[in-house]
This record gives C-alpha cells, sequence and structure tokens, in this order.
C-alpha cells in the first residue's frame, strides 16, 4: 500500500463508521468492536509496512481524523499499533503471523519500580505469576502482549486474550469515560507461556526509556484539539486555538528529545484542557447536554493523558503548578 492508497483507506473507513451510531462508541463495546474491525479491515492498523518516517507521518494523519471521531477507538489504535511496532522493531519471529491477529498489550507495568509480574524458566516457556491492571479491549483484541520480569530481564510475550488456565478475568473499577472500552483485571497464577511467543528480552527499564520518546500521545491530543476546534463558536477563540495547536504540532514533530516530549506533553495537555474549559463557556449553558461534544473531549482529554504515565512526567505536572 502505498502513502496516497492509506489516505484514501482512512476516508473510506471514517466514512463506513459514521454509517454506525457512532455517540454510543463511548459507551457500546459491540459498536466500538464494530467500528474497530472496519478500521482493522482496511489495514489502518497495518503501519510496519512503510519506512519510519513514514509511519510517523501517517500515523498523525491517521489520529487527525481517527481522534474527533471516537477517542475510545483511537485509545485501541495506540494499542495495536504499539504491539505491532514492538514486534517489527524487535524483528519478532512470528511477527507475521501476530500481524494478522488484533493485538492489544498490558506493558505499562514495566515502568513501574517494583516488580509486578515476574516468571520462572520451565520446559518450553515460562509461568507467570502477578495481576495485570486495566487492560482494555476484551473481546475486542485477539492477542495480548504481556510484560514481565525474570533474571534482571525485562520481557514482552504474546498471549491469548481469553479466560483460560491461571489466565482469571476479573472487572476493572468503573470510569467515567471510555466505558466501551471494556478493560479488565487479569490475575495471573502459574500461567504458561511459551518461549517462541517471545517477542523481546531487554534488561529492565528499557520500556520507559523507549517510552520517553513516543509520540503516540502527542499525536492523539492533536487530533482530539482538531475536534474541538470544530465545536468551538466564538471565531477569536476558534483562531487562537487553532494557530497554537498548529505550533504545538511543529514541536513536536521535530523533537526527538525524551525530555522535550514529555514537556510538550504536559504543555499540550495544559493548553487543551483551557480550550475545551473556554469554549464550553464562550458556547453557554447548551454545554451541559449530554449531546454537545466538548464535554466528551474533556473526559477523553484526561483518559489520553492517565495512559503510560511516568513519574517524570507526573514531576513535570506538579512543578508547573507549584513553580
Amino acid at each position: 500500500m502505498t502513502h496516497k492508497e492509506y489516505l484514501k483507506q482512512i476516508e473510506k473507513t471514517l466514512k463506513q463508521i459514521k454509517q454506525l451510531p457512532i455517540e454510543q462508541l463511548d459507551t457500546n463495546t459491540k459498536i466500538l468492536k464494530l467500528a474497530f474491525d472496519i478500521a482493522y479491515k482496511n489495514r489502518l492498523f497495518a503501519l510496519y509496512g512503510f519506512e519510519t518516517k513514514e509511519q510517523h507521518q501517517l500515523k498523525l494523519q491517521l489520529f487527525e481524523k481517527l481522534t474527533p471521531i471516537s477517542g475510545s477507538l483511537s485509545f485501541l489504535a495506540i494499542q495495536i499499533l504499539a504491539a505491532n511496532a514492538i514486534m517489527n522493531k524487535n524483528d519478532f519471529k512470528r511477527k507475521k503471523h501476530y500481524f494478522h491477529k488484533k493485538c492489544g498489550i498490558a506493558i505499562n507495568h514495566l515502568r513501574a519500580p517494583e516488580t509486578l509480574v515476574e516468571a520462572t524458566k520451565c520446559r518450553g516457556g515460562y509461568r507467570l505469576n502477578g495481576t495485570l491492571t486495566w487492560a482494555s479491549g476484551y473481546n475486542i483484541f485477539e492477542r495480548l502482549l504481556i510484560g514481565f520480569h525474570f533474571n534482571g530481564q525485562e520481557y514482552e510475550v504474546m498471549s491469548k486474550f481469553k479466560p483460560q488456565k491461571g489466565f482469571i478475568l476479573s472487572e476493572a473499577p468503573q470510569t467515567f469515560v471510555g466505558f466501551g472500552l471494556n478493560t479488565v483485571n487479569i490475575q495471573l497464577k502459574e500461567y504458561f507461556v511459551k518461549e517462541k511467543n517471545i517477542v523481546s528480552s531487554n534488561p529492565i527499564g528499557n520500556y520507559t526509556k523507549n517510552k520517553s520518546v513516543s509520540k503516540t500521545i502527542h499525536y492523539s491530543l492533536y487530533g482530539l484539539g482538531c475536534g474541538v476546534i470544530k465545536h468551538i463558536d466564538n471565531t477569536t477563540l476558534k483562531s487562537f486555538a487553532h494557530q497554537h495547536l498548529k505550533e504545538y504540532k511543529q514541536q513536536f514533530i521535530t523533537s526527538n528529545s525524551g525530555e522535550e516530549l514529555d514537556v510538550l506533553r504536559v504543555e499540550l495537555f495544559h493548553f487543551l484542557q483551557k480550550i475545551i474549559t473556554t469554549a464550553m463557556i464562550q458556547n453557554g449553558g447548551k454545554s451541559i447536554l449530554i449531546t454537545q461534544h466538548l464535554q466528551q473531549y474533556y473526559r477523553e482529554l484526561i483518559m489520553f493523558n492517565c495512559n503510560g504515565l511516568n513519574q517524570t512526567i507526573k514531576d513535570i505536572f506538579l512543578h508547573k503548578l507549584l513553580d
């Protein structure tokens, strides 16, 4: 697929998704799955076929179009794109097999200062013990990339995403956003994973290091901002938001510094938070109606920003408030 063909696939996908009751994408798992399956079938998540630079360009354009329709759908897109990218980067021998599966991720706990999922070596693989919290996309994703620690290394392994021996699902706490994501907690008790499904093995801390230069959350926040602008009534505010969002876009596109990208993520969040609340005030009392989009964007702004937080980003938020 060429660059031009991929962009046509985005437009085709948007047209098909808009035939669904898109107002239910955040609340109805079945509707969200239909939308995700449309995007999957149209190969919007097959960015592994492009060179790295082109992948970034297309990913930005994807989230610019997808996020205004549904933050939940974009949240799922973040996960499958991450799973595919990790398999591709590590030249996983079975990656072509899994590229044809809908893969989610449960690896954010790898950045925690302690081991949350540990393993023991056994014949043909490993037995995992621990808890995976906030695994999104149950009954949407077919596979799950699981992170665990063993012998001073952090591993990532592919697993089926369904109840099975040693793989025990439980409901996650209720949230005020992303209801359709069907998020669950998973208890692993002597859960067996095969050696041949190990995607990567690196010194502990590798995931946190690589995550710091990821721009996917920036792309999602930018896409959300594009959606917000469409629903601002005040022309002065609309123009102001458009110009400044464009400036933030240029900054994170050109940056390759993990430290700078962390700061930009925080600044972009604060900017969008102010724009949304000001727009709701300018739009008047109708902003509290459940049918209005700005309150949805505000909730999704929180959802995106809470994804993949580490202590560094938390400290930046705190220091910006206290300074």
